[in-house]
């Protein structure tokens, strides 16, 4: 964050200065267990937890708090600010950061990709612009101001995710910081239990459009209809991008290299550029696609980019390549949907597998009344190259239902993720390729976890 004294954060808040007004700080936390010696201390009321328990431990490490509940001890020389509520005090720095700090604010929606297309846009813009970009997936009404909140003096460019479980989350962060640049990355069935229909998803998703600064640049998947259609009567500068549609920057004489990833020719302002994508699969070029378009709204050069290009990375847990002896384990646990299942098994279905290849598909969650009928659905729609199936988790009953219907014949189940490890780990042969898939609550990164184990500690 800047350096902020404590009366800066009492007046950028609305809050009460109790004291240590000239005490400064350039962090904000709202994990005791992450303050450090410049941190203050945001003590938010959560579902499960009250900050305001674990101030005194704040207290002892960082430089003060920011309260509704001033403790009847105060300890000398540290700052400490009360107001009302400490989640819209968190929002109302961001705010006021946001107002007072001259950055571009980029903003990144979407069903899924948004932390790949984050991480390649910060790695683009990098390498020519002094970018400062959130962590992990902090993407939510507190996650969101809270990097904005800790965005450094010397920032040129701001990278942020803006994701949604309910209608109203996304026009509250998108109002608070008014993005410059608005990324759409696709709009798909996911969180549906909350909205019913993919059009109101899609419409839930144009509050980030309808609070982009007066001017500001909005990068548009050509491919996706849903994303096409909110932003139709967008009058501002547009920028698209695509596969299919002839989009600004779009992607032709594409070379799938399976799990090595992807060669394309860059189609984009005249003229045509070969490049080399570390990622594999068509999503990971779609993304990539999304951080091209956007680093050019940014004026990033045409070197910086394709400089940028060849430092691509996955994000952790999120199509990354762990060699297990003679197998792949391709580790995609972080997250999953139908939509984004499906394209990791066509991956696996283009990759060049000498073994079997073996699908590890855990339950999707939020998905809604309709829960079971996507999981039967994605079953039926696994490719034919899929040699095993294995579902972790009562929803994937369904799945492995639905393949079955399509004649897979090798199919097992699990109950939770640390049997099916163990089966897997007897199970997996030299050459084999194994996708891990599944929402992020059923923990099918434990497995990742027992075979890297495994594989330290010298066994088979």
């Amino acid at each position: 964050m800047p350096t902020l004294t404590f009366r800066d954060i009492a007046r950028m808040v609305g809050g009460e200065l109790v004291q240590g007004g000239d005490v400064s700080t350039t962090s904000v936390v709202i994990d005791s267990r992450e303050v450090k010696s410049d941190s203050v201390f945001f003590a938010i009321k959560g579902d499960r937890l009250d900050g305001h328990q674990f101030v005194p431990q704040a207290l002892q490490t960082g430089r003060g708090v920011v309260v509704a509940r001033v403790p009847e001890s105060l300890p000398p020389g540290k700052g400490i600010v009360r107001v009302a509520d400490t989640t819209i005090a968190l929002q109302n720095l961001a705010r006021s950061i946001r107002s007072e700090r001259k950055f571009t604010l980029i903003a990144i929606t979407g069903s899924a990709g948004k932390t790949t297309v984050k991480e390649m846009i910060a790695t683009l813009a990098g390498t020519e612009r002094r970018t400062f970009k959130s962590w992990g997936n902090f993407n939510n009404t507190i996650g969101c101001p809270l990097c904005v909140d800790n965005t450094p003096d010397d920032a040129e460019v701001v990278v942020s995710e803006m994701g949604m479980n309910h209608k109203g989350e996304i026009a509250l962060m998108a109002g608070l910081t008014r993005p410059d640049i608005a990324v759409y990355t696709n709009i798909a069935a996911v969180h549906i239990e909350f909205f019913g229909t993919v059009e109101k998803i899609a419409d839930a998703k144009k509050e980030l459009l309808d609070n982009i600064r007066e001017g500001g640049t909005v990068i548009v998947n050509a491919d996706n209809p849903h994303v096409v259609r909110i932003a139709k009567d967008y009058r501002g500068p547009k920028k698209t991008y695509g596969i299919d549609n002839g989009a600004d920057y779009h992607a032709t004489s594409i070379r799938e290299r399976g799990l090595l990833g992807t060669s394309f020719a860059l189609e984009a302002e005249g003229s045509s550029r070969e490049m080399d994508l570390m990622l594999p699969g068509r999503h990971n070029l779609e993304n990539l696609l999304a951080a091209i378009a956007t680093a050019r709204a940014l004026d990033i050069s045409w070197n910086g980019i394709e400089r940028g290009v060849k430092e691509v990375k996955p994000a952790y847990h999120r199509g990354v390549i762990v060699k297990w002896r003679n197998a792949l384990i391709y580790d995609d646990t972080y997250n999953s949907n139908p939509y984004a299942l499906g394209r990791a098994l066509q991956l696996m279905a283009q990759a060049d597998a000498k073994g079997r290849r073996i699908a590890v598909i855990g339950d999707m969650l939020e998905l809604g009344d309709k829960e079971l009928d996507y999981h039967t659905e994605s079953g039926r729609a696994i490719p034919s190259a899929i040699d095993v199936i294995v579902g972790v988790g009562k929803r994937s009953t369904a799945l492995l239902d639905g393949a079955r219907s399509a004649n897979h014949k090798e199919l097992h189940h699990f109950d939770d993720a640390e049997p099916a490890g163990k089966f897997l780990l007897d199970f997996v042969k030299d050459n084999d390729l194994v996708l891990i898939k599944a929402s992020r609550g059923i923990g099918l990164d434990r497995i990742v976890t027992m075979f890297e184990k495994n594989a330290s500690e010298g066994g088979r």
